[in-house]
């Protein structure tokens, strides 16, 4: 009986091992859109749908793309000019934004929805307009308008409210706002002068400096609007911070030997950063920052995934579950700069359809096993 059950749970463990390998770990290189020769991905949805733009670098063009496992990689268009591209997405995956020339070749924010880029309605005066982040369900947008003579302001755009400049600190001059929270609420960004600018966040009660006193941006918001991370420093002493109303502003460090990190990206919940840093060596590569690990270098933690010689060289994105993170990086099987997908781990509800069975397995054998006693 004992050799029975033994064999039972190695047949058990090895369907286990196979059925998982099904679901691992997988880093997907996003190619290039026709004409293209280099592309980066600036945004994920939470189901892995990503944004970006592919370049052609000898006309330097640059087209929006919207990449599904589905589709591959699509051509979001352009406002008439030569050049656009996507920085946000929602989390379903249906709302892109981001910026377009037109054909007067003026950068114009847009919002793509239903197969159609539409420009964001600007006051005008606007010169030009750049989009960089959306709200959950894409009705919230927020950027940066031109009123010309370096007059640069952080915008909220939304269906109901149109385009409202944010206000400015009292010592600032410009603004630029980079994301927004998932109910639309809180935005980040960064405010200052020409000069020198400064991590700021927005509510609906105003701006508030969220710096440590150094030059620096915010780059992102958790969902809830109370964790903002992003770059601050000057010089050698650039480094990623992290802010809540409760531990301020905090610097997270570099990687041993380097002496540069940013934080581009931060998880729904706050607890898991994405960027950049420089190494021993001076080289630059994308990191993951987690609570009670620190940085990490996604090249090393996810070597079995690259092929010899392929680098992961900036992480700018990641969904709101931490599942997903995307960036752009040198893929050596086609020898060029790309943007890429990296599927952290297995489907949980997968994982726990496995973990489903394999109990119900231990409780069919061990009733066999009672039956045996008796």
């Amino acid at each position: 009986m004992r050799w029975s059950s033994f064999r039972g749970w190695v047949v058990a463990l090895s369907v286990f091992a196979t059925l998982c390998s099904a679901f691992s770990q997988t880093l997907t290189w996003l190619g290039v859109l026709p004409g293209g020769d280099m592309s980066e991905a600036y945004a994920v949805s939470a189901d892995g749908q990503v944004v970006g733009v592919s370049l052609n670098t000898g006309d330097s063009s640059a087209t929006a793309f919207r990449w599904t496992a589905a589709t591959g990689m699509v051509s979001l268009g352009t406002l008439g000019g030569n050049r656009s591209y996507a920085h946000g997405v929602s989390a379903d995956g249906s709302v892109v934004v981001g910026y377009s020339y037109d054909a007067a070749n003026r950068f114009r924010a847009y919002r793509w929805a239903n197969g159609v880029m539409e420009a964001l309605s600007m006051p005008s005066e606007v010169r030009w307009s750049t989009a960089y982040g959306t709200s959950a369900d894409g009705s919230v947008v927020v950027g940066q308008l031109s009123l010309g003579q370096g007059r640069l302001r952080a915008f909220r755009w939304s269906a109901d409210g149109g385009t409202v400049s944010l206000p400015l600190p009292a010592d600032a001059t410009i603004s630029d706002a980079t994301a927004v929270s998932a109910n639309g609420e809180v935005v980040v960004g960064a405010a200052g002068t020409l000069n020198r600018t400064y991590a700021v966040r927005w509510t609906p009660d105003g701006v508030e400096d969220i710096s440590d006193g150094n030059s620096g941006i915010a780059f992102a918001v958790s969902a809830d609007g109370r964790v903002v991370v992003g770059r601050s420093g000057t010089g050698a002493q650039v480094q990623a911070f992290r802010w809540t109303p409760e531990t301020g502003h905090v610097r997270l460090g570099t990687l041993p030997g380097g002496s540069y990190s940013e934080a581009r990206a931060v998880s729904a919940d706050g607890s898991i950063i994405v960027g950049q840093a420089s190494t021993e060596t001076n080289d630059y590569v994308a990191v993951r920052w987690r609570e009670g690990v620190g940085w990490e270098k996604l090249n090393l933690v996810y070597e079995n995934l690259l092929a010899p010689e392929s680098l992961l060289i900036a992480a700018y994105a990641i969904s709101p579950d931490g599942r997903y993170i995307v960036g752009f990086g040198y893929n050596s099987l086609t020898d060029r700069g790309e943007a890429w997908l990296l599927d952290t781990v297995p489907e949980p509800a997968s994982v726990a359809v496995l973990m489903g069975g394999l109990c119900a397995l231990a409780r069919r054998r061990n009733a066999t096993a009672r039956k045996a006693i008796r």
